[in-house]
């Protein structure tokens, strides 16, 4: 059965992530302020997030410590969903610096945080396997600051 209708020559019910050769690959991070630790930033970058800290830490004038990081194909699909989830609370506070910095809340620590991050990580490789738009041999790593590399395969 072929779909009639088109858009710009493609069928409107194709796979939007069906697409190998422009597999976004990054790296989403999380990173918390050494001067106080209720402050917090869930980011994306393609660079090393060594990279990505030195240019906060002179940007924000404050000394960020990296906490967690995951490096996966759809790494922007990772981000823009924890973000959406953090944003999603009325009540969690946010910072002046921007839209990805916010506050701890008071019974919250920076583990939760991190648990988050690594189940959005999980949900969009689970979410892009589905959808045949997952590159052959590739895999989620994830690194956490206080034990290291914890996983490199993707048990998924």
């Amino acid at each position: 059965m072929e779909c009639s209708a088109t858009k710009a020559g493609q069928p409107l019910d194709m796979v939007r992530w069906f697409r190998f050769s422009r597999v976004p690959y990054g790296t989403v991070y999380l990173m918390q302020s050494a001067r106080d630790r209720r402050l917090f930033k869930v980011g994306f970058t393609k660079r090393k997030t060594i990279e990505r800290r030195a240019e906060l830490d002179r940007v924000a004038g404050d000394n960020m410590k990296i906490v967690a990081t995951v490096s996966m194909p759809w790494g922007r699909a990772c981000e823009t969903d924890v973000l959406r989830r953090l944003r999603a609370n009325p009540f969690r506070k946010r910072d002046r610096r921007g839209t990805e910095w916010f506050w701890l809340g008071k019974n919250e620590n920076i583990d939760a945080i991190e648990k988050r991050l690594n189940r959005s990580a999980d949900r969009i490789a689970r979410r892009a396997k589905f959808q045949l738009s997952w590159p052959k041999a590739a895999t989620v790593r994830r690194f956490r600051a206080h034990s290291g590399l914890k996983s490199t395969a993707d048990d998924i």
